[in-house]
């Protein structure tokens, strides 16, 4: 639970953390390890970068705590 308003800006810059880390993050190990170690394992490894970063973001509140957001 939240215990701070969360402002628009806060709220914008949540979103864009997110995003960026999720949808670039991923994007670019497809590409860049595809060319070097095969599209196989390169794909398997985007989806435990994925799975990772929504473990320690989302469920473990890693991202309020990196924002410096007060919950519960």
């Amino acid at each position: 639970m939240i215990t701070e308003k969360l402002t628009r800006g806060k709220k914008a810059l949540l979103l864009s953390v997110t995003v960026v880390y999720f949808v670039v993050g991923f994007f670019l190990i497809v590409f860049l390890l595809g060319y070097i170690i095969g599209a196989n394992y390169s794909g398997l490894l985007s989806l435990l970068y994925l799975g990772a970063g929504w473990y320690i973001l989302i469920k473990k509140n890693g991202l309020f705590r990196i924002m410096g957001v007060k919950y519960e």
